[in-house]
């Protein structure tokens, strides 16, 4: 008998908004890089990727170490 995983995908609460970040040069944020330790921003406000929660944009303004922005949409 083979072993299928099953992956959790995290429930999204319906009152919270998601929003995008900005850095300091109005680029978005688009993901992280090498294993998660840098952050990535783009020009590009098509490759915006949202958060949702507070506990994220405290993670990636201590890894993105600059001024932050949200914007709920």
């Amino acid at each position: 008998m083979m072993r299928t995983s099953k992956k959790k995908t995290p429930v999204i609460d319906p009152d919270i908004k998601p929003y995008i970040v900005y850095n300091e040069h109005l680029q978005v944020w688009v993901g992280l890089k090498d294993g998660g330790r840098e952050a990535v921003f783009s020009d590009n406000f098509d490759d915006a990727k949202p958060l949702h929660y507070e506990e994220q944009f405290r993670t990636l303004r201590w890894i993105a170490n600059c001024k932050l922005e949200k914007e709920y949409i």
